[in-house]
């Protein structure tokens, strides 16, 4: 076996060995610091912060995240490093500990959310019991700092005497008069969103996903009587009606209002395509049908998975997204929709 066949089957080897696993890189001071993905919830402007009196030096305040309070930890207070002043660019990075327990922790900048490869992964000696560092990463110089969050918190736990109560820490983020009105703008935000939306844990065990106009929506089983197909409908136009009533359907002497969401959304029309069909709303008020481009597959989603993967809302008028094997789906609750002012003419 000569040379060139010995580094083939070494490199080999090592790609069996290799494993990769997503993180989310972030900055705090001159190093960079690494999350295991899979237990970051979102990531957040900086905010105004609620500050209860005598919380310990470490918690810069807390946020409310899915209607729950959660302390947000200033990891140079933790690590006993020189604090520093947050600023407007500053993130909150929440991150789920266990289940339905949560903390945040509070960083300069994040930089990417990218695979690292595990044999680039060193363990680091004499860090004692607690190893608050899973181990670093080493690629060109560049070291990254894989963080152990549970080992965190029970570090913090365990010395919890080196975190006295203080004062409000106001000396540590911004608080000049034009940055405080932005922060608590970003706050009223947040504020509004969870609000709007509230998953309740029944609705989203079983479901289908459809698409329209080339957006992939999903909808909870429950909510579906039945499917019916465009080509078996004949459509009895309305006149003086809103332009998302695409008109009435007679399925088995029952009149159906078929609303086009797209338009009731976005005012974007939803094109009738071979495929397109209407799915009957499940309803004892409403006899509603929507209009869908085409029916893709059922869903076996949970809760939790939808939480961890739901993107930030950006405007008022995009539903609840989330991320399922790299695609993106926006969620339509049934109740809420039903809840809509514009369909009571429906």
């Amino acid at each position: 076996m000569n040379e060139k066949e010995i580094q083939l089957r070494k490199n080999k080897l090592i790609q069996q060995n290799e494993e990769l696993k997503d993180y989310t890189i972030f900055e705090l001071g001159n190093k960079k610091y690494a999350l295991d993905t899979k237990k970051v919830l979102e990531i957040l402007k900086f905010m105004e912060l609620d500050y209860p009196n005598k919380m310990p030096s470490y918690i810069l305040g807390l946020i409310q995240f899915e209607q729950t309070p959660v302390g947000v930890i200033d990891l140079r207070e933790v690590f006993k490093t020189e604090r520093t002043v947050y600023d407007l660019s500053s993130r909150i990075i929440v991150v789920q500990i266990d289940e339905g327990s949560n903390i945040a922790i509070i960083c300069d900048k994040v930089l990417d959310i990218t695979k690292l490869s595990t044999l680039k992964m060193s363990k680091i000696p004499y860090q004692g019991e607690n190893e608050i560092y899973e181990s670093i990463y080493i690629d060109n110089d560049d070291n990254i700092y894989i963080l152990n969050i549970e080992n965190i918190v029970n570090y913090i736990n365990k010395n919890a005497e080196k975190y006295n109560y203080s004062e409000p820490p106001v000396n540590y983020y911004v608080n000049d008069e034009k940055s405080l009105s932005i922060l608590k703008e970003r706050k009223k935000f947040i504020k509004q969103i969870n609000r709007e939306i509230q998953i309740s844990k029944p609705l989203y065990d079983m479901g289908v996903s459809f698409i329209i106009n080339d957006i992939k929506y999903y909808i909870n089983m429950a909510s579906v009587k039945e499917f019916y197909k465009v080509n078996n409908a004949k459509f009895i136009k309305l006149p003086s009606v809103p332009e998302y009533i695409f008109g009435l359907i007679n399925i088995k002497g029952e009149y159906i209002t078929v609303i086009d969401i797209r338009k009731l959304f976005d005012s974007s029309n939803t094109m009738i395509k071979e495929k397109s069909t209407i799915i009957i709303i499940n309803s004892k008020e409403y006899k509603l049908g929507i209009l869908a481009d085409e029916i893709c597959e059922s869903m076996n989603i949970n809760y939790e998975e939808i939480v961890q993967n739901k993107l930030q809302k950006q405007d008022e008028n995009l539903k609840l997204e989330f991320v399922k094997d790299g695609e993106i789906y926006q969620i339509i609750d049934i109740e809420e929709l039903l809840k809509d002012d514009r369909l009571t003419v429906c």
